[in-house]
C-alpha cells in the first residue's frame, strides 16, 4: 500500500518528471524529500507528510491536513525545491505510461503521434496527476488513457 503511515484523506500533490530519473537523480531527489518532509512546517507548526516516487518518474506528495493543515506558504515549499531540481517536474501536459518499475513520458505531441501510430490507445494505462487525496492515489492512479485529462488533447 502507498504510504501506509498516512491516513487515507491526506492531501496529495503529484508532480511527474519530464524523464525516467536516473539512480543518481533518484537518489538526489529521495535525499531532498526525506529533509523536505522531516522539517516541513506551516506557520511554525510540524506537517505530518510523507511521499514516494513511483516508476522512477512520478512524485507524490501527502499531508494529514487533520493534524496540521499546510498554508499556502508551506505548500510554494515543495514546488520551489523541486523548481530546483535538475529535472523539470512542474510542466503538467505530460502523460506517464507506467512499465514495470518504470515508466514511459510523453509530451503531448508525442503522446498525439504515440495514438496516431497505436502505440498507446484508449486503454492504454497512464498515471492520474489529478488525484486529490492518498485514497484516489491508491484506488485510482492508473487509469485508462480514455479517462485521463490528456485524451481529448491527444486523438484531436
Amino acid at each position: 500500500m502507498m504510504m501506509p503511515q498516512m491516513p487515507g484523506n491526506s492531501r496529495v500533490w503529484c508532480f511527474g518528471a519530464a524523464q525516467v530519473l536516473s539512480p543518481l537523480h533518484l537518489q538526489d531527489l529521495s535525499s531532498k524529500m526525506d529533509a523536505f518532509v522531516a522539517d516541513w512546517q506551516a506557520h511554525g507548526a510540524d506537517l505530518s507528510a510523507a511521499y514516494t516516487i513511483i516508476h522512477d518518474s512520478f512524485l507524490i506528495v501527502a499531508v494529514d491536513e487533520s493534524i496540521t493543515p499546510p498554508s499556502g506558504c508551506s505548500i510554494d515549499k515543495v514546488f520551489k525545491l523541486l523548481a530546483n531540481f535538475p529535472i523539470d517536474f512542474l510542466q503538467r501536459l505530460r502523460i506517464w505510461q507506467p512499465f514495470c518499475n518504470t515508466a514511459h513520458v510523453f509530451n503531448l505531441e508525442d503522446a498525439k503521434l504515440a495514438f496516431k501510430e497505436k502505440q498507446i490507445d484508449m486503454h492504454t494505462l497512464v498515471l492520474n496527476p489529478l488525484v486529490a487525496t492518498l485514497e484516489e492515489a491508491r484506488e485510482n492512479l492508473y487509469i485508462p488513457l480514455s479517462q485521463s485529462w490528456a485524451f481529448s488533447k491527444i486523438q484531436a
